[in-house]
């Protein structure tokens, strides 16, 4: 069997979004490392049989001094470890792990999860990135995508025109995210926005929503969960105090949130792979509300699953959301059972799991 090296951007990401792949890896008789920053929940992959490798990764500065020393740590690593494949994920860990294995000789096999504002915001750093992107990706055995724009954005930008394959996202554990009894029809309407709190995620346009549907419906309860950006820590702090909003900051566990929520509100108009959050909530018999956006606009069936609203607009979303609200209790709750169905019909992590082995097997067998 071969040795497996997974290259991410942090051991969370890794052990909540590829902890069954590596666990199907492991019972193939593959080995696996991983090369990642160490967190918390780094002990949890070396007790599933990992080799971990701790690696300094800025997933979001541009420090050329930061990026030179990871991608010489990167190929130290590889070399030490002698894998016989590599697994990237994320942005910055598709390139500089690229780069590395081009520069070792190991096969790679790459997962562009997002396409990410630096890639297509223009500008220097957009060209560089899409120089630094081309060479890394060029050489990989395999290339996964998660939606069809993110694949199509590559190939005329002729970084990447050879084969690849569209995944679903990185699908969703069935058994973890098990459907969750829908909240009682006599209580208020729960909102919950589960992210990075940044500008790209859509938090302005959610918290100046939820200003306005409280305005005539008072009950209502929006919760945001997730890790706060500093240039937001004033703005959320307000928002609390004036009542518009519940914030609870970064947790490991979703869950009790997801019990009181109707449904998930996620106005991104980042530029998604495919948004797990929506996958995750929608096994959990939640409906979405998101924008007709890639990574997004995948994950949910328009009036059947969930609604769509435009990106960028709070008034929209306002009226969205109270949309939402004026439907009846039971057309609610079917859209949440509708959303679980789509996720075992087309996101079941199965199908991410199957697809791997298939592509490292025949990516060891060329090399």
């Amino acid at each position: 069997m071969s040795q497996v090296m997974i290259i991410g951007t942090t051991a969370m990401m890794i052990y909540h979004h590829r902890r069954e792949l590596i666990k199907a890896l492991i019972n193939e008789g593959h080995q696996v490392s991983v090369i990642a920053p160490a967190d918390d929940e780094a002990k949890n992959l070396i007790s599933l049989g990992v080799s971990f490798y701790p690696a300094e990764i800025e997933t979001r500065g541009t420090s050329v001094t930061a990026d030179l020393s990871l991608l010489r740590n990167l190929i130290r690593i590889i070399r030490k470890a002698k894998p016989d494949v590599v697994l990237t994920f994320y942005t910055k860990t598709n390139i500089y792990g690229g780069i590395a294995c081009r520069l070792t000789g190991v096969p790679y096999i790459e997962n562009i999860t997002g396409l990410g504002t630096a890639l297509t915001g223009g500008g220097i750093l957009s060209k560089i990135m899409h120089a630094l992107y081309g060479f890394a990706v060029r050489k990989a055995s395999a290339v996964f995508f998660q939606n069809s724009h993110n694949r199509e954005y590559f190939r005329s930008h002729n970084l990447w025109t050879g084969k690849s394959t569209l995944l679903p996202g990185s699908g969703v554990s069935l058994e973890r995210f098990n459907p969750i009894e829908y909240p009682a029809e006599n209580v208020p309407v729960e909102f919950l926005f589960v992210g990075r709190v940044m500008k790209e995620k859509g938090i302005e346009e959610y918290l100046t929503a939820a200003r306005l549907v409280k305005e005539k419906y008072p009950d209502t309860v929006f919760h945001v969960v997730g890790p706060c950006s500093p240039e937001y820590e004033e703005i959320i702090g307000k928002a609390v105090k004036r009542g518009d909003i519940e914030f609870h900051g970064k947790v490991l566990d979703t869950t009790p949130y997801m019990k009181r929520s109707h449904a998930m509100v996620f106005p991104s108009y980042y530029p998604e792979g495919m948004a797990n959050v929506l996958l995750e909530s929608s096994a959990s018999c939640r409906p979405v509300i998101t924008t007709p956006l890639p990574g997004c606009k995948d994950a949910m069936d328009d009036g059947v699953t969930g609604l769509l609203t435009p990106p960028q607009n709070a008034e929209e979303l306002a009226r969205t959301l109270e949309k939402f609200i004026l439907l009846p209790y039971q057309q609610r709750k079917e859209m949440g059972l509708a959303a679980r169905r789509k996720m075992e019909k087309e996101f079941n992590r199965e199908i991410i799991i199957n697809a791997y082995i298939k592509e490292i097997a025949a990516a060891t067998a060329a090399h």
